[in-house]
């Protein structure tokens, strides 16, 4: 797991890893340094880091070609995840370049909890509430996942299948209505978004519950169930309303701005 794992690269950096790993996960504690560096390059030099970047979602296949290097390919549906945390202001900061319609946004979860301090008591509580029922160390779940064979295929059972019909249908006809009645559609990608939720969520729910009950992990069921499904629909949603929140107030702020400022009062009248 640690050789896909980056935690700093520059543009010609990653693609030269993701080209010769064949998959790549993006953390950091500190991630704005990292995607403000892509976001940067792609506006002032238009290296193309933005549609790597939804590229690599959409699993579609990527040749770059340097003068001085040999052609560098990303296959289709190479594994890639960007996971990471920022302060809030940064976060506002990131969503201004993201947001230009290019659809990068969309791709992106959000989330923004409440940042209050815990007390000595809480803070000793949790350790305690760690130490006898949580998983102290996460190496043998990840170390399941990766053994799983490359060529499994999850599907959902029949009344999940039925829910993510009917959730899609609701997304599309939610972006139709805004396309006719001239509003701005909604930023997401939640017909994308909900089945790799659901799948990530059922490959942790079973790896996670074997080893609390002190069992040897094994392959998870390639069924995924409606309470699993349902579960993934709501996370979606509850990190999508945040994430339109924050733009909604970038676009707030923006306009504010133009109305005080006389340069840009026209555009306002």
């Amino acid at each position: 797991m640690g050789d896909a794992v980056i935690n700093q690269t520059t543009s010609s950096g990653l693609v030269k890893f993701i080209a010769a790993n064949n998959q790549g996960f993006l953390l950091s504690p500190e991630v704005y340094e990292v995607l403000n560096k892509l976001l940067k390059s792609d506006e002032d030099n238009a290296s193309g880091d933005i549609q790597l970047l939804c590229k690599m979602f959409s699993g579609e296949q990527a040749s770059y070609r340097y003068s001085t290097e040999t052609t560098r390919t990303i296959k289709p549906s190479t594994p890639f995840c960007i996971l990471g945390s920022t302060q809030l202001s940064n976060a506002a900061k990131l969503i201004a370049r993201m947001d230009f319609g290019h659809g990068l946004i969309d791709r992106i979860l959000l989330s923004a909890p409440m940042a209050l301090r815990p007390t000595l008591r809480q803070m000793e509580a949790a350790k305690d509430l760690l130490k006898d029922k949580v998983v102290s160390d996460f190496v043998d779940a990840f170390q399941n996942i990766l053994q799983m064979n490359d060529e499994v295929v999850f599907t959902f059972d029949a009344p999940a299948k039925q829910l993510l019909r009917q959730t899609i249908d609701d997304f599309v006809q939610e972006v139709n209505d805004a396309i006719l009645q001239g509003s701005i559609p909604p930023k997401s990608k939640t017909p994308e978004l909900v089945p790799r939720l659901a799948t990530a969520l059922h490959v942790l729910n079973h790896v996670l519950k074997e080893i609390l009950n002190g069992l040897t992990p094994s392959d998870p069921p390639t069924i995924i169930n409606l309470e699993t499904l349902a579960c993934a629909i709501s996370l979606a949603n509850y990190l999508e309303s945040q994430k339109l929140i924050m733009c909604e107030v970038r676009i707030k702020l923006s306009c504010m701005f133009k109305m005080c400022n006389p340069l840009y009062s026209h555009f306002c009248n």
